[in-house]
This record gives structure tokens, C-alpha cells and sequence, in this order.
């Protein structure tokens, strides 16, 4: 059989895909990523074979048989491995599907991490009831991670944040050390405080702490500036995501970009607006 695959969007390397080459190419046969990226189309048509993803439906799953593929990391050329430790979460935030999806946390196979670097896509690693000996484990096999979709601030304590500080822990790059967390509801600020002097206790610094900030959902805008101020104060990196990439406020988009592009290093917020970057390549060609 001759299978096709196609990456329709994100930028990441896609999971499904990787267990579906695996899947196919251990049953002889010939697999092929169809890269629509290097074309450009006015109108591009896809005709849906199977249904999967968040964005159709929220109970799609690959057939148990694929899921529990190692992936084929030679379909994106990947350096790394990626994958899940554990699905679903302790937490039930409005905000979020993964519970809806994935149900209460729980172990999944734990054997696709192939290289030295890995990209750990799991919901809530430090509820898993294995966290303490998947840490061991990158610790003793000097694995560079990668926590993409951040830990829970309110998890942290002296024991895991001491194993924190020995992993190898980076950006999705692997380019900078990188620690991510979560500051989405303005009642967590003295959590998030008493929490970061943990990290900071044992060793991991501020610079390398970075804290996202859901906005547009049911915080006012004080309250989101507020957030910034703590974290700011606090010395670690804040990034504002906004909920559903809302598009219907301008005012959220110029936040997000004031905070995540870094100009609150040079411009006040009540100064800052939507063409202070041109402004600033004006000003830099004129001298």
C-alpha cells in the first residue's frame, strides 16, 4: 500500500503522523509526507479519510494498535523524541479541554524517548504518580527536556523542585534553559510567590522561569497588568496567551505583544502602542 501523509498546520513535528508511518511502514508499506509548505495556493481542498484532533472532536483517538507506536521520528527528521508520559489532569479549569478529552491522569508507555533530547507534551507531569522516577530517570540518562506544556506552579516543592534543578531542562529549541509554568487566575499570586522562592531556593533561576498568562477569559485588565507586575517583580519571563485567540480585542492583542515581544523593557504600558515597532526601526535607520 502506498500511504500520504499530510501536516495540515502547527509547526511542530506532528505526533499522529509519526505513529501512523510507524504503524504502516511495519506492515511494508511505503510511506510518504506530502510538504504542501513549500507551495504556495490560493485554495487547497483535503479529503478527510479518518476524522482525528481536538479540533473536530474532542473523543477522536488513534486505534489503540497506532497510539501505541514508538514514532517514526525519520518522517520530520527530529533530533529528539516526543510524546507523553502520562494523559489527562488533576484539574478541571474551565478554560481547558484536557479534562473533557483525556479524562483524570494516568501512565502511558513510556518508551518512545529514543535520543538524548526529548519534548514531553504531558498536561500535568508533576501529578503524575511516576514523576519522581521519570525525573530520576532524565537525570541519570542526562536527558535534555523539553516541558512544553508547563508544570503545575502549585505542585512544587522542596523534593521535586531539587530534582528540577538537576535535569536538563530547555526550551523546545533546546537552544536556552527554560522552565515553563502558568499564572492563568489572580488568586494563585501568593502561590506563585512562595512556590518560585522553592525554585530559587535550590538553585534554578529566575531568567529561566517562564510563566504564561491566560488573558480574555475571566480576568479583568487590571488584573492581567497586576499579574505582569508579580512576575516581573518576581524576575522571571511572563507570555500572555489569549483565550481562543480572541481576535474581537485590540486591546488584548497590543498586551500580548507588549509583554511577549519585550517592550515593556523600554516603553511604559500607558505609552506603548500597536506601531512602537515601526517607530523603533524609524528611529534605528535614521541613526
Amino acid at each position: 500500500m502506498k500511504v500520504g501523509l499530510i501536516q495540515v498546520d502547527g509547526k511542530w513535528p506532528n505526533l499522529a503522523l509519526m505513529k501512523l508511518s510507524a504503524f504502516h511502514k511495519k506492515k511494508g508499506d511505503e510511506v510518504t509526507l506530502i510538504d504542501l509548505s513549500s507551495h504556495v495556493f490560493d485554495r487547497v481542498y483535503a479529503s478527510k479519510i479518518f476524522v482525528g484532533g481536538s479540533g473536530v472532536d474532542l473523543k477522536s483517538e488513534l486505534p489503540k494498535e497506532i497510539e501505541l507506536q514508538v514514532p517514526d521520528y525519520e518522517l520530520f527528521k527530529t533530533d529528539y523524541s516526543i510524546g507523553f508520559t502520562s494523559r489527562g489532569c488533576i484539574r478541571d479549569c474551565g478554560f481547558c479541554i484536557v479534562r473533557e478529552k483525556e479524562g483524570w491522569i494516568r501512565e502511558v508507555p513510556f518508551d518512545f524517548v529514543v535520543s538524548d533530547k526529548v519534548i514531553l507534551l504531558d498536561n500535568n507531569f508533576l501529578a503524575s504518580p511516576k514523576w519522581k522516577e521519570k525525573l530520576e530517570f532524565f537525570i541519570r540518562q542526562k536527558i535534555k527536556v523539553c516541558f512544553s506544556q508547563g508544570l503545575d506552579i502549585r505542585l512544587i516543592n522542596k523534593e521535586n523542585a531539587e530534582l528540577l534543578s538537576r535535569v536538563k531542562y530547555y526550551d523546545n529549541h533546546f537552544r536556552r534553559r527554560r522552565l515553563y509554568f502558568s499564572f492563568d487566575n489572580p488568586k494563585l499570586e501568593a502561590i506563585v510567590k512562595e512556590k518560585t522562592q522553592i525554585l530559587f531556593d535550590v538553585g534554578i533561576l529566575p531568567k529561566h522561569l517562564l510563566f504564561y498568562m491566560l488573558v480574555g477569559y475571566d480576568t479583568t485588565k487590571e488584573e492581567d497588568y497586576h499579574r505582569f507586575e508579580v512576575l516581573r517583580d518576581l524576575g522571571v519571563l511572563p507570555f500572555v496567551m489569549i483565550y481562543n485567540g480572541r481576535r474581537d480585542s485590540q486591546r488584548l492583542r497590543d498586551f500580548a505583544r507588549w509583554i511577549n515581544q519585550r517592550y515593556y523593557n523600554w516603553v511604559e504600558w500607558k505609552n506603548y502602542d500597536r506601531h512602537y515597532r515601526s517607530k523603533l526601526l524609524e528611529v534605528s535607520k535614521k541613526q
